[in-house]
């Protein structure tokens, strides 16, 4: 699908649910091509592989701003992925199998590593007299 028609069925989500920045719905869709992308053969994926994408996918493009990123964009836990994801299923973006399940993101999943900041190396400022 071209990226206009693309825009156009975000646009009309947006409409009906602007909770989600539309950003959000472009990366969940790039979520789910990076997560299939690292499979050894191209299949359907379960709620908890996509989550699992999400949460590395997040990693990989936002580093230690991921939490912050999501959360502007409104995506909180898994269940918002999950709202995302059905909302670009019903939009005819993404599909489903018929044993797939909106509650399969009821789950308590962290989509971020929170960043430990007494790991992070600094370099000591230097005083000029």
């Amino acid at each position: 699908m071209n990226p206009a028609k693309i825009k156009v069925k975000i646009d009309a989500i947006l409409k009906t649910e602007p909770r989600f920045a539309e950003a959000a719905y472009s990366f969940v869709t790039d979520a789910v091509t990076f997560t299939v992308e690292r499979l050894p053969a191209h299949r359907h994926v379960s709620a908890l592989e996509l989550l699992n994408g999400v949460h590395d996918y997040a990693q990989k493009e936002f580093g230690v701003l991921g939490s912050q990123v999501l959360d502007q964009w409104g995506i909180r836990d898994a269940s918002d992925v999950g709202k995302i994801v059905y909302l670009l299923i019903g939009s005819g973006l993404l599909s489903a199998s018929k044993e797939d399940a909106p509650e399969d993101f009821n789950v308590a999943f962290p989509l971020f590593d929170e960043p430990d900041f007494a790991t992070i190396e600094t370099k000591p400022t230097i005083k000029i007299i």
